[in-house]
Protein backbone atom coordinates (compact mmCIF):
# COMPACT_ATOMS: atom_id res chain seq x y z
CA UNK A 1 0.00 0.00 0.00
CA UNK A 2 0.83 4.02 -0.23
CA UNK A 3 2.22 5.44 2.68
CA UNK A 4 0.80 8.49 3.76
CA UNK A 5 4.73 10.41 3.80
CA UNK A 6 5.54 8.90 0.52
CA UNK A 7 1.60 10.77 -0.42
CA UNK A 8 3.09 13.61 1.57
CA UNK A 9 6.53 13.92 -0.67
CA UNK A 10 4.33 13.51 -3.66
CA UNK A 11 1.21 16.52 -2.44
CA UNK A 12 4.82 18.34 -1.79
CA UNK A 13 6.20 17.98 -5.63
CA UNK A 14 2.99 18.68 -7.13
CA UNK A 15 2.13 21.92 -4.97
CA UNK A 16 5.42 23.06 -5.88
CA UNK A 17 4.78 22.65 -9.78
CA UNK A 18 1.25 24.38 -9.14
CA UNK A 19 3.47 27.28 -7.95
CA UNK A 20 5.80 27.89 -10.96
CA UNK A 21 2.88 27.68 -13.34
CA UNK A 22 1.01 29.99 -10.79
CA UNK A 23 -1.69 28.13 -10.18
CA UNK A 24 -3.17 29.04 -6.56
CA UNK A 25 -4.94 25.52 -6.34
CA UNK A 26 -6.30 22.40 -8.07
CA UNK A 27 -9.12 19.72 -7.97
CA UNK A 28 -8.43 15.86 -8.90
CA UNK A 29 -11.00 13.76 -9.91
CA UNK A 30 -9.41 10.86 -11.14
CA UNK A 31 -9.41 8.28 -8.47
CA UNK A 32 -5.75 6.45 -9.45
CA UNK A 33 -4.02 10.01 -9.06
CA UNK A 34 -6.20 10.93 -5.91
CA UNK A 35 -4.83 7.84 -4.79
CA UNK A 36 -0.96 8.74 -6.11
CA UNK A 37 -1.27 12.15 -3.84
CA UNK A 38 -3.55 11.20 -0.66
CA UNK A 39 -3.26 7.32 -0.45
CA UNK A 40 -6.71 6.37 -0.84
CA UNK A 41 -8.19 4.47 -3.98
CA UNK A 42 -11.82 6.01 -4.12
CA UNK A 43 -13.31 3.07 -6.94
CA UNK A 44 -15.31 1.14 -7.23
CA UNK A 45 -15.57 -2.50 -9.23
CA UNK A 46 -19.22 -1.82 -9.70
CA UNK A 47 -19.99 1.71 -10.16
CA UNK A 48 -18.06 4.56 -10.99
CA UNK A 49 -18.58 6.69 -7.47
CA UNK A 50 -17.02 10.03 -8.31
CA UNK A 51 -14.75 11.91 -5.75
CA UNK A 52 -12.76 15.31 -5.47
CA UNK A 53 -9.70 15.98 -3.80
CA UNK A 54 -8.60 19.98 -3.30
CA UNK A 55 -5.05 20.72 -2.82
CA UNK A 56 -3.20 24.23 -2.82
CA UNK A 57 -0.46 25.91 -1.00
CA UNK A 58 -0.82 27.27 1.98
CA UNK A 59 -4.62 25.93 1.67
CA UNK A 60 -6.08 23.38 3.42
CA UNK A 61 -6.64 20.00 1.92
CA UNK A 62 -9.95 18.00 1.06
CA UNK A 63 -11.36 14.88 -0.29
CA UNK A 64 -14.53 14.57 -0.66
CA UNK A 65 -15.66 10.99 -1.66
CA UNK A 66 -18.25 8.06 -1.17
CA UNK A 67 -16.31 6.78 1.87
CA UNK A 68 -14.26 8.08 4.54
CA UNK A 69 -12.57 4.35 4.76
CA UNK A 70 -8.35 4.42 5.53
CA UNK A 71 -5.93 6.87 6.24
CA UNK A 72 -5.65 10.25 3.87
CA UNK A 73 -2.93 12.60 3.90
CA UNK A 74 -5.66 15.73 3.55
CA UNK A 75 -6.72 17.94 6.47
CA UNK A 76 -10.21 17.46 6.14
CA UNK A 77 -13.06 14.16 4.75
CA UNK A 78 -16.50 14.85 3.31
CA UNK A 79 -18.52 12.11 2.36
CA UNK A 80 -22.08 11.94 0.30
CA UNK A 81 -24.21 8.65 0.52
CA UNK A 82 -23.55 6.50 -2.36
CA UNK A 83 -26.76 4.18 -1.50
CA UNK A 84 -30.24 4.11 -0.35
CA UNK A 85 -30.64 0.86 2.02
CA UNK A 86 -27.34 -1.07 -0.30
CA UNK A 87 -29.46 -0.17 -3.82
CA UNK A 88 -26.67 2.52 -5.57
CA UNK A 89 -28.20 6.06 -6.24
CA UNK A 90 -28.51 7.03 -9.38
CA UNK A 91 -27.31 10.58 -9.20
CA UNK A 92 -23.89 10.25 -7.22
CA UNK A 93 -22.49 12.76 -9.04
CA UNK A 94 -25.15 14.77 -8.07
CA UNK A 95 -24.52 14.38 -4.30
CA UNK A 96 -21.30 14.80 -4.80
CA UNK A 97 -21.29 18.39 -6.45
CA UNK A 98 -23.48 19.46 -3.63
CA UNK A 99 -21.28 18.28 -0.99
CA UNK A 100 -18.28 20.05 -2.33
CA UNK A 101 -20.51 23.79 -2.62
CA UNK A 102 -19.27 24.67 1.23
CA UNK A 103 -15.39 24.01 0.73
CA UNK A 104 -14.91 25.13 -2.43
CA UNK A 105 -16.75 28.16 -1.68
CA UNK A 106 -13.65 29.15 1.04
CA UNK A 107 -11.37 29.55 -2.02
CA UNK A 108 -13.17 32.45 -3.78
CA UNK A 109 -12.28 34.26 -6.69
CA UNK A 110 -9.01 32.16 -7.59
CA UNK A 111 -6.64 33.45 -9.96
CA UNK A 112 -7.01 29.92 -11.90
CA UNK A 113 -7.63 26.73 -10.84
CA UNK A 114 -6.17 23.93 -11.66
CA UNK A 115 -8.37 20.83 -13.24
CA UNK A 116 -8.11 17.39 -15.05
CA UNK A 117 -8.94 18.00 -18.49
CA UNK A 118 -9.15 13.98 -18.70
CA UNK A 119 -11.49 13.37 -15.99
CA UNK A 120 -13.16 16.48 -14.45
CA UNK A 121 -17.26 16.12 -14.78
CA UNK A 122 -19.14 18.88 -16.13
CA UNK A 123 -21.05 18.42 -13.33
CA UNK A 124 -18.04 19.06 -10.66
CA UNK A 125 -16.95 22.15 -12.69
CA UNK A 126 -20.16 23.79 -12.88
CA UNK A 127 -20.08 23.40 -8.83
CA UNK A 128 -16.88 24.17 -8.35
CA UNK A 129 -17.38 27.78 -10.84
CA UNK A 130 -20.67 29.08 -9.03
CA UNK A 131 -18.97 28.59 -5.43
CA UNK A 132 -15.77 29.35 -5.80
CA UNK A 133 -15.75 31.12 -9.07
CA UNK A 134 -12.35 30.93 -10.37
CA UNK A 135 -11.06 33.59 -13.05
CA UNK A 136 -9.31 31.20 -14.84
CA UNK A 137 -9.21 26.62 -15.11
CA UNK A 138 -5.95 25.49 -16.05
CA UNK A 139 -5.34 22.12 -16.85
CA UNK A 140 -2.74 20.10 -15.29
CA UNK A 141 -2.67 16.84 -16.44
CA UNK A 142 0.89 17.35 -17.99
CA UNK A 143 2.20 18.14 -14.45
CA UNK A 144 0.62 14.92 -12.93
CA UNK A 145 2.09 12.78 -16.27
CA UNK A 146 5.61 14.43 -15.62
CA UNK A 147 5.87 13.49 -12.03
CA UNK A 148 3.93 10.24 -12.26
CA UNK A 149 7.33 9.52 -14.53
CA UNK A 150 9.46 8.63 -11.35
CA UNK A 151 8.11 6.36 -8.54
CA UNK A 152 8.68 6.88 -5.21
CA UNK A 153 9.59 3.30 -2.93
CA UNK A 154 6.34 2.90 -1.43
CA UNK A 155 4.81 2.82 -5.40
CA UNK A 156 7.47 0.31 -6.71
CA UNK A 157 6.29 -2.08 -3.46
CA UNK A 158 3.05 -1.78 -4.79
CA UNK A 159 4.43 -2.35 -8.06
CA UNK A 160 6.54 -5.77 -6.69
CA UNK A 161 3.07 -6.63 -5.69
CA UNK A 162 1.40 -6.79 -8.45
CA UNK A 163 4.29 -8.05 -10.46
CA UNK A 164 4.27 -11.32 -7.65
CA UNK A 165 0.56 -12.02 -8.72
CA UNK A 166 2.06 -11.93 -12.36
CA UNK A 167 4.92 -14.81 -11.38
CA UNK A 168 2.24 -16.64 -9.09
CA UNK A 169 0.03 -16.86 -12.68
CA UNK A 170 2.73 -17.81 -14.70
CA UNK A 171 3.93 -20.93 -12.44
CA UNK A 172 -0.02 -22.01 -13.01
CA UNK A 173 0.33 -21.78 -16.33
CA UNK A 174 3.51 -24.19 -16.89
CA UNK A 175 1.46 -26.36 -14.91
CA UNK A 176 -1.61 -26.43 -16.78
CA UNK A 177 -0.82 -25.90 -20.14
CA UNK A 178 -0.90 -28.79 -22.47
CA UNK A 179 -2.91 -29.62 -25.95
CA UNK A 180 -6.65 -30.07 -25.26
CA UNK A 181 -6.90 -27.37 -22.46
CA UNK A 182 -9.04 -24.66 -23.40
CA UNK A 183 -7.94 -20.90 -23.14
CA UNK A 184 -10.53 -19.72 -20.84
CA UNK A 185 -8.96 -22.66 -18.46
CA UNK A 186 -5.87 -21.45 -18.35
CA UNK A 187 -6.48 -18.04 -17.65
CA UNK A 188 -9.00 -19.07 -14.74
CA UNK A 189 -6.07 -21.35 -13.27
CA UNK A 190 -3.60 -18.90 -13.27
CA UNK A 191 -6.23 -15.99 -11.79
CA UNK A 192 -6.87 -18.53 -9.02
CA UNK A 193 -2.74 -18.83 -8.61
CA UNK A 194 -2.59 -15.59 -8.34
CA UNK A 195 -5.20 -14.27 -5.89
CA UNK A 196 -4.30 -17.30 -3.54
CA UNK A 197 -0.41 -15.78 -3.53
CA UNK A 198 -1.51 -12.31 -2.96
CA UNK A 199 -4.54 -13.33 -1.12
CA UNK A 200 -6.62 -10.54 -2.08
CA UNK A 201 -9.38 -10.26 -4.87
CA UNK A 202 -8.31 -8.23 -7.63
CA UNK A 203 -7.99 -7.97 -11.18
CA UNK A 204 -5.91 -10.42 -13.38
CA UNK A 205 -6.24 -11.08 -16.87
CA UNK A 206 -4.70 -9.88 -20.16
CA UNK A 207 -4.04 -11.70 -23.40
CA UNK A 208 -4.63 -15.40 -23.55
CA UNK A 209 -4.95 -16.57 -26.86
CA UNK A 210 -2.60 -19.11 -28.88
CA UNK A 211 -1.43 -19.12 -32.16
CA UNK A 212 -3.12 -15.46 -32.30
CA UNK A 213 -1.39 -12.16 -32.07
CA UNK A 214 -3.21 -11.32 -28.72
CA UNK A 215 -6.89 -11.27 -27.44
CA UNK A 216 -8.55 -12.79 -24.51
CA UNK A 217 -9.17 -15.87 -23.48
CA UNK A 218 -11.91 -17.72 -25.49
CA UNK A 219 -13.64 -21.36 -25.02
CA UNK A 220 -11.59 -22.73 -27.68
CA UNK A 221 -8.61 -25.66 -26.94
CA UNK A 222 -4.95 -25.11 -27.65
CA UNK A 223 -3.61 -27.34 -29.97
CA UNK A 224 -0.64 -29.08 -30.22
CA UNK A 225 2.72 -26.62 -31.80
CA UNK A 226 0.96 -23.85 -31.24
CA UNK A 227 2.73 -21.20 -29.59
CA UNK A 228 1.02 -19.38 -26.57
CA UNK A 229 1.22 -15.92 -25.76
CA UNK A 230 0.32 -14.80 -22.40
CA UNK A 231 0.13 -11.14 -21.83
CA UNK A 232 -0.89 -11.32 -18.40
CA UNK A 233 -2.10 -8.13 -16.48
CA UNK A 234 -2.41 -7.52 -12.31
CA UNK A 235 -4.10 -4.31 -10.82
CA UNK A 236 -3.29 -4.68 -7.12
CA UNK A 237 -3.23 -1.89 -4.30
CA UNK A 238 -3.83 0.69 -7.55
CA UNK A 239 -0.53 -0.17 -9.40
CA UNK A 240 -0.48 -2.25 -12.13
CA UNK A 241 1.92 -5.44 -13.69
CA UNK A 242 2.00 -6.37 -17.52
CA UNK A 243 4.26 -9.25 -18.72
CA UNK A 244 4.63 -11.71 -21.32
CA UNK A 245 5.68 -15.07 -22.01
CA UNK A 246 5.08 -17.60 -24.42
CA UNK A 247 4.95 -21.43 -24.60
CA UNK A 248 5.30 -24.27 -26.92
CA UNK A 249 1.97 -25.96 -26.73
CA UNK A 250 3.22 -29.95 -26.28
CA UNK A 251 6.46 -29.22 -25.23
CA UNK A 252 8.29 -29.62 -29.08
CA UNK A 253 9.05 -26.54 -30.75
CA UNK A 254 10.17 -26.68 -34.17
CA UNK A 255 13.12 -25.56 -35.10
CA UNK A 256 12.00 -21.97 -36.12
CA UNK A 257 9.87 -21.59 -33.40
CA UNK A 258 12.82 -22.21 -31.19
CA UNK A 259 15.28 -20.13 -32.89
CA UNK A 260 12.89 -16.98 -33.17
CA UNK A 261 12.32 -17.78 -28.80
CA UNK A 262 15.84 -17.46 -28.00
CA UNK A 263 16.89 -14.82 -30.47
CA UNK A 264 13.85 -12.52 -29.01
CA UNK A 265 14.58 -13.59 -25.39
CA UNK A 266 18.25 -12.02 -26.23
CA UNK A 267 16.88 -9.13 -27.16
CA UNK A 268 15.18 -9.04 -23.99
CA UNK A 269 18.40 -9.75 -21.48
CA UNK A 270 20.36 -7.00 -23.17
CA UNK A 271 17.77 -4.22 -22.32
CA UNK A 272 19.28 -3.41 -19.12
CA UNK A 273 22.34 -2.52 -21.07
CA UNK A 274 20.69 -0.67 -23.44
CA UNK A 275 18.24 1.13 -21.39
CA UNK A 276 20.62 3.76 -20.03
CA UNK A 277 19.86 7.27 -18.08
CA UNK A 278 19.59 9.99 -20.60
CA UNK A 279 19.38 7.67 -23.70
CA UNK A 280 16.07 8.48 -25.65
CA UNK A 281 13.26 5.66 -25.66
CA UNK A 282 12.52 6.11 -29.20
CA UNK A 283 16.07 5.33 -30.08
CA UNK A 284 15.79 2.18 -27.80
CA UNK A 285 12.50 1.37 -29.71
CA UNK A 286 15.18 1.58 -33.11
CA UNK A 287 17.41 -0.40 -31.62
CA UNK A 288 14.94 -3.15 -30.55
CA UNK A 289 13.23 -3.31 -34.04
CA UNK A 290 17.19 -3.59 -35.74
CA UNK A 291 18.14 -6.37 -33.28
CA UNK A 292 14.96 -8.43 -34.09
CA UNK A 293 15.97 -7.79 -37.86
CA UNK A 294 19.11 -10.00 -37.41
CA UNK A 295 17.44 -12.59 -37.22
CA UNK A 296 16.61 -14.10 -40.91
CA UNK A 297 13.04 -14.79 -40.35
CA UNK A 298 12.32 -11.47 -38.68
CA UNK A 299 14.35 -9.27 -41.41
CA UNK A 300 11.30 -7.77 -43.15
CA UNK A 301 8.78 -7.26 -40.65
CA UNK A 302 10.88 -6.27 -37.48
CA UNK A 303 9.35 -5.11 -34.35
CA UNK A 304 5.16 -4.52 -35.46
CA UNK A 305 4.30 -3.01 -32.46
CA UNK A 306 5.85 -0.51 -29.46
CA UNK A 307 8.45 -1.77 -27.61
CA UNK A 308 7.14 -0.87 -24.47
CA UNK A 309 5.87 1.12 -22.05
CA UNK A 310 5.86 2.81 -18.42
CA UNK A 311 4.05 1.03 -15.70
CA UNK A 312 2.53 2.36 -12.74
CA UNK A 313 -0.79 3.72 -11.27
CA UNK A 314 -1.94 3.02 -14.67
CA UNK A 315 -1.23 0.04 -17.19
CA UNK A 316 0.03 2.75 -19.76
CA UNK A 317 2.13 5.74 -18.95
CA UNK A 318 5.23 7.24 -19.71
CA UNK A 319 7.70 6.95 -20.63
CA UNK A 320 6.75 4.85 -23.90
CA UNK A 321 8.90 3.03 -25.74
CA UNK A 322 7.41 4.03 -29.40
CA UNK A 323 8.76 4.52 -33.02
CA UNK A 324 6.34 7.61 -33.11
CA UNK A 325 6.02 9.20 -29.43
CA UNK A 326 9.05 8.99 -26.13
CA UNK A 327 10.73 10.78 -23.75
CA UNK A 328 14.21 9.96 -22.08
CA UNK A 329 15.26 7.32 -19.36
CA UNK A 330 15.26 8.94 -16.15
CA UNK A 331 16.11 7.56 -12.71
CA UNK A 332 12.98 6.41 -11.08
CA UNK A 333 11.21 4.96 -14.19
CA UNK A 334 9.94 1.78 -14.02
CA UNK A 335 8.78 0.33 -17.38
CA UNK A 336 7.92 -2.84 -19.24
CA UNK A 337 10.02 -3.77 -22.65
CA UNK A 338 8.42 -6.68 -24.72
CA UNK A 339 9.91 -7.61 -28.29
CA UNK A 340 8.16 -9.79 -30.33
CA UNK A 341 7.84 -11.68 -33.59
CA UNK A 342 5.23 -13.12 -35.43
CA UNK A 343 4.23 -15.17 -38.10
CA UNK A 344 2.00 -18.14 -39.78
CA UNK A 345 5.11 -20.19 -39.93
CA UNK A 346 5.38 -19.17 -36.17
CA UNK A 347 1.97 -20.55 -35.17
CA UNK A 348 1.70 -17.05 -34.36
CA UNK A 349 4.19 -15.74 -32.67
CA UNK A 350 6.79 -14.74 -29.67
CA UNK A 351 6.46 -11.88 -27.29
CA UNK A 352 8.80 -11.72 -24.01
CA UNK A 353 7.75 -8.79 -21.52
CA UNK A 354 9.80 -8.15 -18.46
CA UNK A 355 9.21 -4.83 -16.21
CA UNK A 356 12.19 -2.77 -15.52
CA UNK A 357 13.28 -0.09 -12.73
CA UNK A 358 16.18 2.29 -13.39
CA UNK A 359 18.08 3.45 -10.69
CA UNK A 360 21.39 5.48 -9.86
CA UNK A 361 23.32 2.23 -10.38
CA UNK A 362 21.74 1.00 -13.85
CA UNK A 363 18.77 -0.97 -14.75
CA UNK A 364 17.25 -3.50 -12.65
CA UNK A 365 15.01 -5.94 -14.10
CA UNK A 366 12.13 -6.41 -11.50
CA UNK A 367 10.19 -9.51 -13.46
CA UNK A 368 12.80 -12.21 -12.88
CA UNK A 369 11.19 -15.31 -14.02
CA UNK A 370 12.79 -18.01 -16.00
CA UNK A 371 13.15 -17.57 -20.18
CA UNK A 372 11.92 -20.97 -21.58
CA UNK A 373 10.17 -22.53 -24.50
CA UNK A 374 9.01 -25.31 -22.98
CA UNK A 375 6.81 -25.60 -19.63
CA UNK A 376 8.41 -26.84 -16.82
CA UNK A 377 5.18 -28.49 -14.92
CA UNK A 378 6.97 -29.75 -12.28
CA UNK A 379 9.42 -26.74 -12.04
CA UNK A 380 8.54 -24.28 -8.53
CA UNK A 381 10.13 -20.81 -8.91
Amino acid sequence: MLTLEGCRLRQERFLARLEEAGIPAAVISAPRDIHYLAGVLPESVIYPLPSLLFLGPGLPSWLAAFTAEGEAAVDDRLVYEPHLLSTLNPDNHRRLAELIAAPAARTPNLAALGFQREALPHSLAVALETAASPRAWRAVDEILQELQLRKDPDEIACIRRAIAANLAGYTRAEQVLHPGVTEVEVMTECQMAAQRHTGAGHFYSGDFRANEFGGPARDRPIEAGELYIIDAWSDLDGYWCDMARTWSVGGQPTDLQAGVYEHVAGVLRAVPEMARVGRSTQDLWRELDARLREHPHLAQDGLVHHGGHGVGSRVHEGPDLNRDRGGVFEVGNVFTCEPGAYSEELRRGVRLENVFLVTESGVQVLSEYPLSLTPAPSAVH
